[in-house]
Parts: C-alpha cells; structure tokens; sequence
C-alpha cells in the first residue's frame, strides 16, 4: 500500500466521525437565535434613554456576547481534548511527542478529542451560514479566510490522525479569544474598565499568538515534524500533508502578525490618547459589520 492509499484509508475511516459537526452546527445555530430573543427581549423592558438604544451597536454587543459564550466552551473542551491526545506526551515543553508513531493514531482516541473537532467544526460552520439566516454581522473577506484556514486545519487534524499537534494549536489560538470579546463588549458599552480588559487582551494575543505560536507550533510543524518523520519530506510519502498544514499555520501566523499591528496602535491610544481617540481607533479595527454600520 503506498503512503497516499495509506492515508486515504485513515481518513476514509475517521472522517465518518465527523459527520455529528452537521448538528453542533444547527445547535449553534439555534442557541444563538435564543440568546438573541432572549437579550432583546430584555432590552425592550428598559425604560427609554436607559441602556443600549443604538440598534447597530446592540448588534455589536449580541455578537461579541455570544462569542465570550462560544469562546469559553472552545477553550474548556480544547484543554480537556489536550489532556487526552497523547497521555501527556505532546506538549508545550515536549513537542517531538506530537509526531511519533504518526500516521497511526497512539491507542484508542478519547471521545473527548472527537467531541471537540465536532464542536468547534459546528461553531465555525455556523459562523459561515449565521449571517445569510438574519443572525449576527457580516464577516469581512479576512475573517472568512481565517475560518476556512481554522476548518481546514481541524480536518487535516483530525481526519489524518494528527490531532496531537491539532488540538496543541487549536488551545493555544483560543487562549486569547474570550479576553478580546470581553474587551469589545466592554469597549461597545463604554464601560469603565475596557481599557483595562483591552490590556489584558493584547497580553494575552502577544504571549500566545505572537510568542508561544511561532517558538511552539511552527518550531514542531515546520522543523521538528520531519525530524521525528522523515517522510514528511519525502514527495512519494507526506510532503503534501507537510505542506498543506505548514501553509495554512503561516497564513494563520501572518494574518496574526497584521492583527497585532492594529493592536499596538489600539493600545498606544488606550495608554496615551483620549476616550475618543481610543473609539475612533477601535473602529477602524472591526473585522465585522451590521447592515445598519
């Protein structure tokens, strides 16, 4: 059997796992109509002058709220897959577990690692479809390459046995997702301390995406990765698989780079400019729209 027919075969057998993302999708889906009409509802009991009274801005503040919720449950079912994918060998400080023995998975795969592909496959597949059912704002062209990278790469993750380094990256990314929505809930309602949340985001994005990202992940991907499997480079054996996922981590590395930029111009305004400047800036840094902006 060549590495190809080998691969196709790995894939063919997990990929049917999968098939559950269809229904976290609807899920999502659902739950997020509810949430809406739930915080609507409560909008409209506040007497008038009180509260949000802006529609684009409540719109802003429904979809950053529902992404603090989404956020979380990423990041809680990421660590505990983690916990899972190798029995505590992969991981930050070990990253040469991440590929041994590869493509065959290292025993029986815990439920806990497939449940958590589906998931997070279904949240992003709901982010895809959200908008053109009347729910949530309208993605930018960037935002929907970033989640077609992020789909791509769970596949790859999962469907090739890859999920060690897989669910690595997904908890390392998802790190600083609920302290960037707090801080845009936060910075939307003009809230005292959203300067302050939006510090500890940019900690947070710097430290994970900016640090550990390139000296963790793309050190194991790119350069460790074949090393432990030399096949990696071979054309006959994985360079494709190799490639795929190499490409998509950098894409994911450059548009992080970009995203940090407008963070460092974000937090000058935050340290030394006024309240409006600090708004000003913010705006011009949504990577998101609603049909009243």
């Amino acid at each position: 059997m060549s590495a190809s027919q080998e691969l196709l075969q790995i894939a063919a057998t997990n990929a049917p796992l999968l098939v559950p993302t269809f229904g976290y999708a609807a899920l999502w889906l659902l739950v997020r109509f509810v949430f809406y009409v739930i915080i609507r509802a409560y909008w409209k009991t506040k007497p008038s002058g009180k509260g949000l009274q802006d529609i684009g801005l409540q719109e802003k503040v429904l979809e950053e709220s529902f992404a603090i919720l989404g956020s979380l449950v990423a990041f809680v079912l990421g660590v505990q897959a983690f916990q899972h994918s190798d029995r505590g060998g992969c991981g930050l400080f070990n990253t040469l577990g991440c590929f041994t023995g590869w493509p065959n998975a290292t025993g029986p795969r815990d439920s806990s690692i497939t449940f958590y592909h589906n998931v997070e496959l279904g949240w992003y597949l709901h982010y895809l479809v959200k908008h053109h059912l009347g729910m949530g704002m309208e993605d930018n062209l960037q935002m929907h390459l970033h989640h077609f990278s992020t789909i791509s790469l769970l596949l790859i993750s999962f469907n090739l046995n890859l999920y060690r380094s897989g669910v690595l990256v997904l908890c390392l990314l998802n790190l600083s997702n609920p302290f960037l929505h707090v801080a845009k809930v936060l910075h939307y309602v003009e809230a005292p301390a959203d300067k302050l949340a939006f510090l500890l985001f940019a900690l947070a994005f710097f430290l994970s995406r900016i640090v550990a990202y390139p000296l963790v992940v793309l050190r194991a991907t790119l350069v460790e990765s074949w090393q432990v499997h030399p096949p990696f480079l071979d054309p006959q054996q994985h360079l494709a698989v190799y490639l795929a996922a190499n490409v998509l981590l950098l894409l994911l590395m450059a548009m992080q780079v970009q995203w940090f930029a407008g963070i460092v111009r974000l937090l000058a305004k935050a340290l030394g400019g006024s309240q409006d400047d600090f708004k000003k800036e913010g705006k011009t840094h949504d990577y998101a729209k609603t049909k009243h902006d």
